[in-house]
């Protein structure tokens, strides 16, 4: 089995990237209790956003990583979503879900 090479993408692009619409969608993952990621879609491609230093960047609540996408701004077209996973599930030997688990979100904390 091969498996897919993990995609990254570092701050400074994601903002390029975002100021000239090149973003299809962000999804704020809530990995466990304070550790959240940032995968961002571009042309159908998922990557994980990256510090400058090159390690994945990990803001500490939504709110902090809501912040960090208005602060980069040109995300006003694009959707953004956030997604609550549960380690627990897959320790447990139960299969992951199929159905889309993202709540949508604005960068303002109003629920689309």
């Amino acid at each position: 089995m091969i498996e897919a090479m993990e995609r990254h993408m570092k701050l400074n692009e994601l903002t390029e990237r975002a100021h000239s619409g090149q973003l299809d969608e962000i999804v704020i993952e809530s990995m466990e209790g304070d550790i959240f990621t940032l995968r961002i879609t571009t042309q159908g491609e998922i990557d994980t956003l990256l510090n400058e230093d090159g390690t994945i960047l990990t803001p500490q609540s939504l709110n902090a990583a809501k912040t960090l996408l208005r602060d980069i701004g040109g995300m006003d077209n694009v959707p953004i979503y956030f997604r609550h996973s549960v380690a627990h599930d897959e320790m447990m030997g139960s299969e992951a879900e199929t159905a889309d688990d993202r709540m949508s979100i604005t960068l303002e904390g109003q629920a689309r």
